[in-house]
């Protein structure tokens, strides 16, 4: 009789033990998925972005955070780029100023000017002096990120 009541003990710890690693295994699985599914429709809403009549479009084509690629950031008349918090695009990277660059639209065409930034902007690879006029397919650099101007 008395091994009898250790094995009903046993097979109770055993089935307790395994009824909170199958929940443990439940919640796991179901976060992730909740997360991926999160991450998609994040991804699939700033695909859809698209630019209006009378906007542009800066989307970013590299970066040293790969989640940021295909990014999209729609603007009609200006938009300032930088790692200060007042900036419509953050770039969080120690080689851009608080307030590094500003596209903004001047006589129905698109202006970038570098805002006096210690690391430089770069407009289709070449070093941004003053004010450049942007036209669709212009790459701009800023630290380790790469923006694309679209119209």
């Amino acid at each position: 009789m008395p091994t009898m009541a250790l094995f009903i003990k046993i097979l109770s710890v055993i089935m307790e033990y395994g009824m909170l690693l199958w929940l443990l295994y439940f919640v796991s699985r179901s976060v992730r998925y909740i997360w991926l599914d999160m991450k998609k429709t994040g991804k699939e809403l700033s695909d859809k972005a698209k630019a209006s009549a009378g906007e542009a479009m800066l989307t970013v084509v590299e970066s040293g955070d790969e989640e940021q690629v295909g990014r999209r950031f729609a603007f009609s008349d200006e938009i300032r780029i930088g790692r200060g918090p007042d900036n419509d695009i953050r770039i969080f990277d120690s080689f851009v100023s608080h307030h590094h660059a500003v596209v903004f639209l001047r006589n129905n065409l698109y202006v970038i000017e570098d805002l006096g930034s210690r690391n430089h902007t770069y407009v289709n690879d070449r070093q941004l002096s003053g004010k450049a006029y942007l036209k669709a397919g212009d790459l701009i650099r800023i630290g380790f990120l790469t923006l694309k101007f679209e119209r």
